[in-house]
């Protein structure tokens, strides 16, 4: 599933998402834990930043702006990675377009 740039993301209604001791964590309907980290298993600051962002309001591009302003990067890769991330989030059933 490729999502749109216009898509807007939000907190799967059956999903709780909040910070605990400092970092997001997520569950799933299903009661998955879900933490935000990288490769090196460190807290991903950009994934939790995606998170902060999902408010049912802004459009996936929205984000996208937010995160290249922020973190300085070009927008064509961090739009192809924050799509990528928000779908495997979709799929894991803690978001919901």
């Amino acid at each position: 599933m490729e999502i749109p740039m216009n898509a807007v993301p939000r907190v799967h209604s059956e999903a709780g998402v909040q910070r605990v001791g400092g970092r997001f964590m997520a569950t799933s309907p299903d009661d998955s834990l879900h933490t935000f980290e990288d490769e090196g298993g460190q807290v991903s600051e950009v994934a939790e930043r995606i998170i902060e962002l999902v408010d049912g309001q802004r459009t996936l591009a929205q984000i996208v702006e937010v995160l290249c302003e922020e973190f300085e990067v070009e927008r064509e890769p961090c739009a192809s990675d924050t799509a990528r991330f928000v779908e495997l989030l979709v799929e894991k059933k803690v978001l919901v377009l």
